[in-house]
């Protein structure tokens, strides 16, 4: 036994790829680890303050509760709206309007939170018996996925392969079988080894995966039900979220070993190194790419289903079919009494397995030379590995003075020789088109021969000579369609080529090469919401219902930047963002050193950024439109009308007068205001 230990561990250079093996553990759970629910982490601080107030499970007093909070911060909200506006409209004094928002600002500073502790209260109350309140994201991380460990396969397959293909590589098994200990007792040494080996690294993995999100997250109330989860929502498996993970592990080192079994028994029979590996890989890879249900591969018998474990304690999932009205079944319950047939047939391929490998050691007359026609000839494997990186790794080309980006026209762009806008003609077909400023043609920017497949947004991002739009790819190939895929494309319009500058999975059922990364629920939720986009040298700003997240394009890590409650302007200068806050106030977000100032003495809910100057209607007299200066923040009036609205370019600024409902044009220095007949 001691010879094979070295043997296995030192000369074939095992030590060496355990500890590589757990290095590059550790090191994709540090580095690409993000939790199931990204809103939760950005706002721990509001949501914290009310899962302590409703953790556990669900009573009459967590109903009256939530019902009395969501009719208090309603009523907080407008009230402190009305505030702001009896202030900024002269209504009421300054030393009035902090005696009134005080309290209320007070009661909304935690809306956030609680809008994610009333999404888990909306969850519950479904089926209150088995779903409790608690923090999700450390036993999410732990249990909610069915993701082969593609390393720990790898590392089993470089492990255990040798132990029987050395000897055959090296065409030293004939006299190992003359050798009295080389027969049956050899093997059963070989085969101990493994096995024990095997559960070792399980536990120790399995371990590494519980301290980390113990420590990253926290792992408290493992007692609560495993329905608590809404990845395992329909489960009707009466167990706690611990005795999962207890459950899982136990499943694993069983499947694990049947993999080894597996790995020992083609290695006796095809005698060949590079083969087995191939087999092995086939074997276990075919059947969990290969089905188009997700269940599919826990009815299988054999390794896989154990391996991956967690989709034994999940039940019957159905999804709407939109073009049938019938209820799809995308996930298909392993039950109890299955659960059990798949054990037993698994248990005894294993033990066939072990004894074909026995019986291939039994003595020197079984190792006589076989006629080459009884060998298998070969084994084809085609493996698509479809690489889906988590970002794009492109650098982007800004100029050093980049053109400013107005939320206000974010569906247009011009720069010298081109006029870029979304064309709303036929509203079933909304699409990109640009116009050449000397022929007046006017010609589709976008040429897709997979329409069916993509969508583009109606929102462009312009810079010099480089236009950007932003498209989604959707996966027909399940039972449902389900966005896949989010990309950023430049095209370049000297030459119309285009090139792809980020892109992001959002499937939240495929995962990321490896399986290292899923995507998420809130990702989804998120872009869903998206109106429109900007970048700099490094980065994607994508401007979402209320907040405007930052995603490192090299990375793909996001963080929020900005929140507000309404979008109602935002603007971006290459490098500072400026946008209006819940006070009405314009903000200036530098992008660089990530800190934030107020413009001074500007109150509004509109406004558009130009190179020197910032417009907007000034809520402190009557909506009537002001500008500063950037270089001097000397604020001057341009106006003597009240506007709804306005828009502007080089020379003019263009509005309509609230007094007649009609469009005025006037200079940018304030003269020359005239009625405006297009």
């Amino acid at each position: 036994m001691s010879y094979e230990m070295k043997k296995m561990f030192v000369h074939q250079k095992g030590l060496l790829f355990i500890g590589l093996f757990f290095v590059f553990s550790m090191a994709s759970l540090i580095g690409f680890d993000t939790p199931s629910n990204q809103d939760i982490e950005m706002n721990s601080g509001p949501y914290s303050y009310y899962l302590d107030q409703v953790n556990g499970p669900h009573s009459e007093d967590t109903e009256r509760f939530f019902a009395n909070e969501s009719k208090t911060i309603s009523d907080a909200n407008i009230a402190l709206r009305k505030a702001y506006d009896n202030w900024y409209d002269g209504k009421i004094s300054e030393e009035e309007f902090e005696a009134l928002s005080g309290p209320l600002e007070t009661t909304v500073q935690n809306e956030r939170g609680f809008k994610l502790i009333y999404d888990q209260f909306a969850y519950i109350r479904e089926h209150p018996d088995n779903r409790y309140f608690l923090y999700t994201n450390g036993w999410d991380g732990l249990l909610s996925n069915d993701s082969l460990d593609l390393l720990f396969l790898a590392l089993l397959l470089v492990l255990v392969t040798p132990i029987f293909c050395y000897e055959f590589d090296s065409k030293m098994d004939p006299l190992i079988l003359t050798v009295h200990k080389g027969t049956k007792t050899q093997a059963i040494c070989k085969i101990g080894l493994v096995s024990v080996s095997v559960i070792i690294l399980c536990l120790l993995m399995s371990g590494l995966r519980y301290w980390f999100f113990d420590l990253k997250y926290g792992l408290e109330n493992g007692s609560y039900p495993l329905q608590s989860l809404s990845y395992f929502g329909m489960s009707t498996k009466n167990i706690s979220l611990f005795g999962t993970f207890l459950t899982v592990t136990a499943c694993k080192i069983f499947g694990n070993l049947s993999f080894a079994m597996l790995i020992m028994c083609v290695a006796v029979c095809i005698k060949k190194y590079a083969l087995t590996l191939f087999a092995c890989t086939a074997l276990i890879l075919l059947p969990y790419f290969g089905f188009s249900l997700e269940s599919s591969k826990y009815f299988v018998p054999g390794p896989l289903g154990f391996m991956v474990a967690t989709g034994y304690f999940r039940g019957n999932e159905y999804h709407h079919n939109i073009f049938t009205d019938q209820m799809d079944v995308v996930f298909r319950e392993v039950s109890g009494p299955v659960w059990l047939i798949l054990f037993a047939v698994t248990l005894c391929l294993s033990i066939g397995m072990l004894i074909v490998i026995l019986a291939r050691h039994m003595n020197v007359w079984a190792a006589r030379q076989r006629r080459h026609w009884a060998r298998p000839l070969g084994l084809s494997l085609i493996l698509c590995c479809g690489v889906s990186s988590l970002a794009g790794c492109v650098p982007m080309e800004n100029a050093d003075n980049a053109d400013i980006y107005n939320w206000s026209s974010r569906r247009s762009f011009e720069n010298e020789r081109y006029r870029f806008h979304v064309d709303d003609t036929d509203l079933n077909d909304s699409r990109i088109v640009f116009e050449d400023k000397k022929t007046g043609k006017t010609r589709s920017l976008i040429r897709n021969p997979l329409q069916s497949l993509t969508k583009v947004e109606n929102s462009i991002y312009g810079n010099g000579p480089l236009v950007y739009y932003m498209k989604y790819d959707y996966d027909k190939s399940q039972f449902r369609e389900a966005v896949d895929r989010l990309s950023i494309i430049e095209v370049d319009t000297s030459t119309f080529n285009e090139r792809i500058v980020f892109e992001k999975n959002v499937n939240t059922e495929k995962s990321n090469f490896l399986g290292l990364v899923h995507a998420d629920e809130s990702d989804l939720r998120f872009f869903n919401t998206v109106s429109s986009f900007f970048l700099d040298d490094d980065s994607i700003y994508f401007i979402g219902e209320n907040e405007i997240r930052k995603f490192n394009t090299f990375t793909g890590r996001a963080n929020v930047i900005i929140r507000y409650p309404v979008l109602r302007s935002a603007a971006f200068d290459g490098r500072d963002i400026y946008y209006v806050n819940e006070k009405s106030e314009v903000a200036k977000y530098d992008t660089k050193t990530d800190t934030e100032t107020v413009l001074p003495d500007i109150i509004t809910d509109y406004f558009v950024l130009t190179d020197t100057e910032l417009l907007f209607l000034n809520r402190k007299d009557q909506q009537k439109i002001y500008a500063m200066s950037l270089s001097d923040s000397v604020i001057r009036k341009i106006t003597d009308k009240t506007a709804l609205d306005f828009r502007c370019d080089d020379h003019y600024i263009f509005y309509v007068n609230k007094a007649d409902l009609k469009k005025y044009r006037i200079d940018r220095d304030g003269r020359n205001d005239s009625l405006f007949l297009e």
